[in-house]
Order: structure tokens, then sequence, then C-alpha cells
């Protein structure tokens, strides 16, 4: 009997290739994006997931205030804050602190041969028990007790040494002003990819506090100057979180009062919080989003219920075929069960195909998936347990709910009502079968809405005033164990280049993110009693820099071969003159800051320039002058063919920074790194919407066959009296029209208050004009119109005696 079941749902799916094509290509498209999209989904929601104390563990910001606004949000805080707290309060069992050097890279050098290294953290020994990072060489005991200690990642390892075991061996790590010796304690596994800190090198904390580094960096155990530590507490089990947060605002207000802070508080933030919810300032590493994880789960439900969609009305739409077999099926003897196990094995073959097929797509599509998404190349898919016991669910549940509908709906046909043909105008079956085209109209609504939106937005980035020239520059490092002389060497060799217009030597670039430069809350104007607790940045540029960028100066001038950073000149750009309440440009030349218990005079005044991207909103910045060598060397050419200048520039960095490895960057594409997450949502929500409109339109194509068959005679009867095509096709548009008025009151207004949320994470936006609304309802109106003039052709050219010849 079973035999039987599936031969004849074979036989029938054989009978019907293009309604089967078309249930296939939904449901397996279907699956596939809810597979991948999940999976993207569960990687995002899983950060920290790998420590083994990560629901008890938080970190420690700050707050500022100017009076009762916040005005910055500061993922750092200060070195005493951890220690302090884990006294006093009795939530607290622990602490660990983690200082970058080098921001964001140092220098390795192990005998002759010279390295750089990303991320270099100096950490309590308490990190290896609040975060789980085993050892894979070296012991815990006694762990960073003692300063010169370093702990290096696997992959760190293998490149200074070429192998995992070097525990005991020495290296030296530099920057600009010091170098100092650390001996190699542990060797653990490289930070995971969903983790928010990511490391290659940690050194002991009490390296910070003694010889060169405490001297360059000022760190000291009672340091409540300087807030460049990140700053982590372990809580007791169960703690109440709300209680703790109470217990901060006091802690808060006590520092307060004891002076160690001013108009600041100290904030708690869950370490799993971090990646989806945090936007703060000086951040590790550029966070998620949760909306947009969260949203592209939406669409992705919205892609398989389509499709289940799609299978019901294509179903119910060939019932009409399907009648006399279900009438002589029941003359003949067959049950009410019988009938609907053998609509639910078609449900059952049909899911299957497409659950092999969504396989074969997913295999073959992993890697643009992994490209256009940005997750880890590493990312498992087929080896997480998962992923399987979703395939299956799924697999499962478009059995019963594809098929369970069709099954009640065609097994319960009388035998003398289906020779007729009149069980389609049932009101129930009628309404679901509205009900659920109205339902697809209105994610694809949403869906053409929201695709315009981004598309728009991220165009409208691109043709912003940057109040930069990013193109024709490239930007090259300068080796870090440079010194002045060599670097102005560098700096003058280029100069004398007649491909080369422009040369600047800066401790930043436009592209870098805010958290690479210095900050200083609270800078005010000379002889003003009045304090705005606004971080300001603060960045050292020579004379060419300004000019090599293509920035405007609106009053004052720029820097000069006469200047010298001993003269306290500063340029500022229009966002810190405006935080010091002045309008006008004119009126800050030759005003003085108070700025680390200095004056400096303002010299000029800079037009606005996007610093970290066009998305970002204005940030302070202050530029002093250094004339020496920095980190970064930019070089603008004058024209010609890039990679042949580049060239030249390779051949005098290696003559006369030698043994150093050349490498350099184009400005222009490292400022749009900076939109690199909005784009990959562009790309990921983009492919999910056409494949979403086609799923749709499917359903559509299905939905009017249904309304064709049904009313073919009365088209053969309006033919015959002379009705045109046209005619015919306006009639059975009206009804879809309606449809489509519905979905339209129902998708605009919800897709216009996500649009409008979408769009408050842009500093700069575009106004939702009413035709990112109109063209995508009139797009929506074109899509019926051709699917049901495909369908009305058809029967529009056949003779109308074939569709009355019973009657």
């Amino acid at each position: 009997m079973i035999r039987n079941y599936f031969k004849i749902a074979w036989r029938n799916l054989r009978k019907d290739k293009s309604f089967t094509l078309i249930n296939l290509i939904g449901l397996s498209t279907g699956f596939a994006i809810t597979l991948l999209i999940v999976q993207y989904a569960r990687f995002e929601l899983s950060y920290e997931n790998t420590h083994e104390n990560a629901d008890d563990i938080v970190r420690l910001t700050m707050d500022y205030f100017d009076g009762e606004s916040v005005t910055t949000q500061d993922s750092e805080t200060y070195s005493p804050l951890g220690p302090l707290m884990t006294n006093e309060l009795t939530e607290v069992t622990n602490f660990t602190r983690a200082y970058q050097i080098g921001e964001p890279k140092v220098g390795v050098s192990i005998g002759d041969k010279l390295y750089t290294v990303d991320r270099t953290y100096a950490v309590d020994s308490s990190f290896f028990k609040l975060f789980t990072y085993p050892l894979i060489h070296g012991s815990e005991k006694g762990l960073f007790r003692q300063p010169n200690e370093v702990v290096l990642t696997k992959s760190t390892a293998l490149k200074l040494f070429g192998r995992e075991q070097v525990v005991g061996k020495t290296l030296n790590i530099y920057r600009d002003n010091w170098d100092i010796p650390f001996k190699v304690v542990g060797v653990v596994a490289d930070s995971p990819a969903n983790t928010h800190l990511k490391f290659d090198i940690l050194l002991s904390y009490p390296t910070m506090l003694s010889g060169p580094m405490q001297k360059w960096f000022g760190e000291k155990e009672d340091n409540w100057n300087g807030n460049n530590t990140f700053t982590y507490v372990q809580l007791a089990p169960h703690t109440d979180y709300e209680k703790f947060t109470r217990s901060l605002a006091s802690f808060s207000k006590k520092l307060e009062e004891e002076k160690k802070i001013t108009n600041e508080a100290v904030i708690g933030q869950k370490i799993k919080d971090i990646h989806l919810y945090s936007k703060k300032t000086f951040e590790p590493e550029i966070n998620g989003d949760a909306r947009s994880v969260f949203f592209l789960l939406g669409v992705a439900l919205l892609i398989i219920v389509s499709a289940f969609v799609n299978y019901i009305n294509l179903a119910t739409s060939k019932a009409l075929d399907r009648a006399k077999e279900v009438g002589i099926r029941k003359v003949a003897g067959s049950s009410k069960t019988q009938l609907k196990i053998q609509f639910l094995t078609e449900s059952l073959m049909v899911n299957f195909i497409a659950v092999l097929l969504a396989f074969v797509f997913i295999l073959g599509g992993k890697h643009l998936f992994i490209s256009i998404s940005g997750l880890p190349e590493t990312f498992a898919l087929f080896g997480d347990p998962y992923f399987w016991i979703l395939f299956i669910a799924l697999f499962v549940t478009g059995v019963f709910v594809s098929g369970i509908y069709p099954a009640l709906v065609l097994s319960s046909f009388k035998p003398v009502t289906v020779l007729k043909g009149s069980f389609s105008h049932s009101g129930k079956g009628v309404l679901l079968r509205k009900g659920l085209v109205v339902f697809q109209f209105t994610v694809t609504l949403i869906l053409l809405i929201q695709t315009f939106t981004v598309k728009q937005q991220l165009d409208y980035l691109q043709t912003l005033d940057k109040g930069i020239n990013p193109d024709q520059i490239i930007v090259t490092e300068t080796p870090l164990n440079r010194n002045d002389e060599t670097g102005n060497i560098f700096k003058q060799e280029l100069l004398a280049q007649s491909y080369i217009d422009h040369v600047s030597v800066s401790e930043t670039v436009p592209g870098q993110m805010g958290s690479e430069m210095a900050t200083t809350p609270g800078i005010s104007l000379a002889g003003t009693t009045e304090r705005h607790y606004y971080n300001f940045y603060i960045t050292q540029i020579d004379d060419g820099f300004i000019p090599l960028m293509g920035m405007q100066l609106l009053a004052g001038r720029n820097f000069d071969k006469n200047s010298t950073p001993e003269k306290n000149e500063i340029i500022v750009n229009e966002e810190a003159i405006r935080l010091w309440g002045l309008s006008d440009p004119q009126s800050a030349i030759d005003k003085q800051i108070e700025m680390w218990k200095q004056k400096w005079t303002i010299r000029g005044v800079l037009k606005n320039y996007n610093q970290e991207s066009p998305k970002a909103p204005f940030i302070p910045i202050i530029h002093r002058f250094k004339n020496t060598s920095s980190e970064f060397t930019s070089i603008r050419f004058s024209g010609g063919r890039p990679e042949d200048h580049i060239k030249n520039v390779k051949n005098i960095y290696e003559r006369v920074f030698p043994g150093t490895v050349f490498s350099y960057f184009f400005l222009d594409s490292n400022y749009e790194m900076q939109l690199k997450a909005d784009k990959r949502f562009r790309n990921v929500f983009t492919v999910l919407a056409v494949l979403a409109i086609i799923i749709a339109c499917l359903g559509l194509y299905g939905l009017a066959s249904f309304t064709v068959l049904k009313r073919q005679k009365e088209i053969g009867i309006r033919k015959v009296i002379g009705a045109s095509t046209s005619n015919v096709l306006l009639l059975l548009s009206k009804d879809f029209f309606r449809t489509v008025l519905v979905a339209v009151f129902l998708g605009v207004p919800v897709t216009y208050l996500f649009t409008r949320n979408w769009l408050s994470n842009f500093a700069m936006r575009i106004d939702m004009s009413w035709w990112l609304f109109a063209l995508p309802v009139l797009l929506v109106f074109v899509l019926v119109v051709v699917a049901v003039g495909i369908k009305t052709l058809k029967i529009a050219i056949t003779n109308p005696v074939k569709s009355l010849r019973t009657e």
C-alpha cells in the first residue's frame, strides 16, 4: 500500500512538471536561505559563549555628562577602577584589566628579524580566570605575577618562531620610544571569532607599572587621570543585576565625592551584550547590530512561509484537475484518511526533493554566503549539529504545513459535487487563499521598499562631501623602530619624485576609528569657568597633511615650515568650536584653550570632515603640529598608473628602511571599509529580497492560474459575446488589484516604521521620499498584470468552444 502511495505521487508530480518545478524552486530556495540565515544569526548571537563564566562577566564603561545629558559613552575606564570595585562591592568577586599597547600595532624583534603584531594587551593574571583561554603550553601557576612576561597565541608563535612550543623563548616588543625584552611563559589557542576582545599577544600588567613602559604610558595603580583600560569584573553567581546596577550608581557618586571622577558615571555592560548592542567609543572592534540580525531572521521566516504559501496556493489551484480523480477514488472505496495520506505523500516527496536541492545550493553557495555576510572562513556549517536539527525540522514542518491544508481540502470533496466543479466557491477556501496572497504581497512590498531604501542610503553616503579627497593617495606605515632622521629622509626622497604631489606624516589618517586617536574630555576655552565634558579627539600632523587630504580651511592658516611643537599651536574643526560655543570660525582664531594644564592657541579652523566614515557624526578634532617622523606616511600621486608609482615608492622604502617589509593601503579603500558592515547588510538583504520576490511571483502566478481555470467558462462566454483580450485581462486583474491595495495598507506603515528606525543609525541620511514607497507599489501592480496576463493570453487565444463544450 505504501509503495502504491509513492508510485501515484511520483506519477502526479511528473504529470504536472511546471507546477512541480515551481514548488521545488520555491521550497528549496526557502529551505536553503532559512538554514543559512539561522546559522548566521546563531553565530552573531553566540558571542562570548566560549567563556565558561560569560553569564557572570560584566564590562565596566564610563558615561560622561554635560548637565543631565550624556555626551559620551566610553568603553574604556580608569585602571584603578577594577581593584577598587572588587574591594568595595560585595557583588564583585574578581576583576581583570586589558590595556591595548600600540593602538593598533607593536613591533616584535627576535634577533635581527623584525615583525609587526596587531593586537597586544597588557592584562592582569586574573584574565585567565575570568576568560576561558586554556594554556596549550606553559603553566598558570604564578602566571603574569612578574613584569616582562608574555603569552602568545598559537598562530603568533608560529609566525614569530615557526613552531608552537616556545615557552622560555625571549623576544623584544618595541614602539617609537621604548624597546623591552620579554620572556614567553605560555601559548594559548587563537581567539575565537565570536569574541569582542581578540588578541595576538598578552603581556603581564606589572610591566606597565615599572621601567620604560611606566615612564612612557604613565600608568600607576592610583592613576585617575587617564581612562585607557578595558575593565571586566566577575559577579558572584546568581547576582541580582538590577541590584548591582544600583550599587554602581552609588559607587559612582562616592568616586565623584572623592574627586576621582567629575561628571562621570560607571556603567555595567554584560559581555554577551557587547557585540550586538554596544555602540560606545573606543570599542576594540566594530560591533554588529542586533536589529539587522533579527531583521534578516524575519526575512528568512517570511521567505520560508512564502514558499509554504506557494505550495498551498498551487496545490489548491490544481484542485479542479484533481477533482474527478478524487471523486472516482471515493466512488471506488477510498476513505478520507487514505486520500489525506495520498496528498501528504506528494507533499513529502516534494519537500524531500526540495531539501536535497537546498543542501546542494548550500554546498555550492557556502563560500559566497560567507563572503557577502562577513562570517569567518572557519565558520562551521555542516559540522554543527544544530544545522542538521534545523534541516530535519524544516523538512518535517514543510511536509505538514504545506501538505495538510491541500490534503484536507481535496479529501473532503463529495463525489457528486466535485464532478460539477463547485468546490472552489467555498467561502472559507476563497478567504484563506486571498489572505495568503495578501500576506505575500505585503512581504513583497516590505522587501521592495526596504531594498530601495538601503540602496539609496548607501548611494547617498557615497555622494556626500566628505570634507577630504581620498583619491590617488596611498598610505604606508612607517617602521616602528625608525628614528626621526630616517623617517625624514624617507619623506624628502618622496618629495623629490616628479610623480608625487604631496607627502605628509601623521599619527592617524581618515578612515581610522576614533578609538585609534587620543582623547581628552572637558577641554574648554581659556579664561572661562564653564566646563563641557565632551571627548575631544587629538592627533598630530605636519604642514603637508591639510593640502594632501584636500581639506578646507574656513579661517586662519595652516601650519608652516616655521611651526614647532613647542609653540603649542593647534588647528581645530567646526565641531570643536561649536562645542566651545563659537559659531563663527573667524572668531576662534588666536583664542586659547586649556588642555593638559597648558594653553594652546587656535591658528586655524577646518571644515568638518568625516574621520571615521560618512555614517558617523562629526567628532571634535584638535590637530597638533609634529614635524618629525610619525606612524603614517601619506602620498598623493600626481596622476598616471598608481601601480607603477607604488613600485618606485617600495624601492625607496626598502632602501631607507632595510630589513622592513613594505606594505601600504589606498586611502579611499580604507575609508570605505568603515561602511563594510552596511554594505554587507545591503548585499545579504538584496539577495534575500530578490529571492523572496521571485518566490512571491511564483505564488502570484499560481493564484492567477487558479483564477483563470476557475473562470475559463465565464471567459469563453464573454469572448463569444465580443469581449476583447484587454477586457478579460482587466476583469481578472481587478480582484488582484484590490488585494494589492489591502497589502499596501498593511505593508507601508510597517515598512515606514522599520525604515525610519534603520536610517536613525546614520548621522547623514536621506529623506523618506514618497517615491520610495510609490515605486515598489507600482512594481507590484506591474507584477500582477504580468502574472495574470500570461495566463489570460493563453486562455484568450484558445477557442472558446473548448471551454464551453461540456455545457
